[in-house]
């Protein structure tokens, strides 16, 4: 059986940094295809600051922006298992934000986190899972820290309209994880870079 590591896994790797190649057809013809600006683009920094806020002080712990389709889906520690959908747009009105995200400051997002992992522990389904896993999942859990660097997820946040205006390779999509702290962006050739918070500082030096 292999035992060959998942590329993003239940563990925490902040030396993460992989590139996956998407479809050569769309890489071939990237120059080719014009590109048309949306709300998104009119409202980037504003909706930046939404998105900073939305991670560091209400329950979402995953988001991910659509930023050709204005589509965003976020996932919360109220509700774990339901992935929620709203319009960029609608994420400008502070009424709307004030309705839909539920206040909780991140320090007591990870405790709540690690709280919920400890009750899976001693459920009784967890006798279904090998030994192996078991222990790792015990050893994750004491392990757990924060969720992320504060300053890591603001410079995150700060530069995702430096890769919007890009010449060329610009951002299509990003998901941020606060869970296993990584990052996943996919450009408009079809390629995706997924990577850890600690690497994302590097990754914008070394290539913006």
């Amino acid at each position: 059986m292999s035992k060959k590591d998942a590329l993003v896994g239940y563990y925490f790797n902040n030396n993460l940094m992989h590139s996956i190649k998407g479809d050569k057809s769309l890489r071939e013809s990237v120059y080719n295809r014009e590109r048309a600006l949306n709300s998104v683009d009119k409202n980037i920094e504003e909706l930046s600051k939404v998105w900073l806020s939305l991670l560091l002080n209400t329950g979402i712990f995953r988001l991910r922006i659509g930023l050709n389709n204005a589509e965003v889906r976020m996932s919360s520690v109220f509700d774990p298992f339901n992935t929620e959908v709203h319009l960029a747009d609608d994420l400008l009105d502070p009424e709307y934000v004030d309705f839909h995200f539920n206040k909780i400051p991140l320090q007591e997002k990870t405790r709540l986190i690690k709280r919920i992992y400890k009750t899976l522990e001693s459920d009784e389904v967890v006798t279904m899972l090998s030994k192996e896993w078991q222990n790792s999942l015990q050893e994750r859990n004491k392990s757990m820290q924060e969720l992320t660097d504060t300053e890591d997820l603001r410079f995150i946040v700060a530069n995702l309209t430096k890769l919007r205006k890009l010449e060329g390779y610009y951002l299509r999509s990003v998901t941020i994880n606060l869970f296993n702290s990584t990052v996943s962006m996919s450009f408009n050739c079809d390629g995706t870079q997924i990577m850890s918070h600690k690497k994302f500082r590097g990754f914008i030096e070394e290539y913006i």
